[in-house]
């Protein structure tokens, strides 16, 4: 059976212990580990940002422009295209940034 890391959190302390270091730690208490798993192998420059606002594309009609809060101190303008973003949502996304110069405001 696979089991994820957070779920385990619910029923044991994982403070200070990584997933190795647990799956080390369980058979002493006699749960079989078979193996480590990493979920996010290969996953670079994702981010989680809260969708602060979303307005319809001035300049197209199945885009919008989205205001997002993914951290990093100023908010960003993103244009999408996807019908079921709503403010007050978690999203995520590639964290690439385009020059100030080319950026255009909507």
């Amino acid at each position: 059976m696979k089991v994820s890391y957070q779920w385990l959190n619910e029923y044991v302390d994982t403070t200070n212990s990584s997933p190795a270091d647990l799956a080390e730690r369980m058979p002493r208490a006699g749960v079989e580990v078979d193996g480590v798993e990493s979920r996010n192998k290969g996953v670079t420059d994702t981010v989680v940002g809260f969708v602060k606002a979303r307005d319809k594309h001035p300049d197209a009609d199945k885009l919008s422009v989205c205001i997002v809060d993914v951290g990093q101190g100023e908010d960003l303008q993103i244009v999408c295209g996807a019908k079921n973003v709503a403010a007050g949502q978690k999203s995520s996304g590639r964290a690439r940034r385009r020059e100030a110069s080319r950026r255009r405001p909507y």
